[in-house]
């Protein structure tokens, strides 16, 4: 058996319940690594990029702000730091990470809620703003949440998220997944002794739509005026777009 994980990967991540029930085990697994691994498998790089990603959200007085898979409060404190008149609640699938989370804030307008992004217990049109680092490609079904946040998002609210990107042409897609493999399988071995731990980077994508066809699913769900910028000659982007009051 493998250590800390008692999941077989390929046996969960391709339906939604599986994927679900995989990522509450292995983000339990990651917990403790998980702030070191983004600033490595990133080359240090991740910071920079959520900086300007809160950059480009609106100058709201007041907002209320959505932070999904918040893991261990990265944007969610960057949103506290932007708005400190506004409310922010961070959400995460796993109890370990939102843990790790409560240790490190240290701002009075900053709540924690275990959920899955896909079914919360928010009312309609509850936040001005919502983010996401690395959330839609680990959510366990990606059109179930951009429904979602499309529910819970007031009329002409922003939505700005920083995840991996699937090229649309498959021979890069098939490069992009070999780089991704060995160098999350490197630092799964190094750190876990299993590497399998961070090559779920690599799978993942494989169950995730490629870049024109996600921005298909965000227009689908009702949003418009998507803005995208690429990092690392693809692999990386940053997606804002807003709902629409129609």
């Amino acid at each position: 058996m493998k250590k800390g994980l008692t999941l077989k990967m390929q046996d969960y991540i391709h339906y939604p319940e599986g994927k679900l029930k995989y990522n509450k085990e292995m983000f339990k697994e990651i917990a403790p690594r998980y702030d070191f691994i983004t600033r490595v498998l990133s080359l240090g790089r991740d910071r920079a990029w959520k900086d300007e990603l809160i950059e480009k959200l609106p100058p709201i007085e007041k907002p209320n702000c959505l932070d999904l898979a918040c893991g261990t409060g990265d944007i969610t404190f960057r949103l506290a730091d932007k708005y400190p008149e506004g409310s922010v609640v961070g959400l995460d699938l796993t109890e370990d990470m939102v843990a790790y989370a409560r240790l490190r804030n240290s701002h009075h307008n900053i709540k924690f809620t275990i959920q899955d992004m896909c079914r919360t217990r928010f009312t309609d049109n509850s936040f001005d703003i919502i983010t996401g680092g690395y959330a839609l490609r680990n959510a366990p079904d990606v059109q179930k949440a951009l429904v979602e946040i499309w529910r819970v998002m007031k009329n002409r609210g922003t939505a700005a998220f920083l995840d991996f990107s699937k090229p649309p042409a498959p021979f890069f897609q098939k490069l992009e997944y070999a780089v991704l493999k060995l160098w999350g399988g490197f630092w799964g071995l190094a750190l876990h002794f299993n590497t399998e731990v961070y090559t779920y980077i690599a799978e993942s994508l494989k169950q995730f739509p490629d870049s024109q066809r996600l921005k298909k699913y965000i227009t689908e769900a009702g949003f418009v005026n998507i803005q995208s910028k690429k990092y690392y000659g693809g692999i990386v982007e940053t997606l804002i777009f807003e709902k629409s009051c129609d």
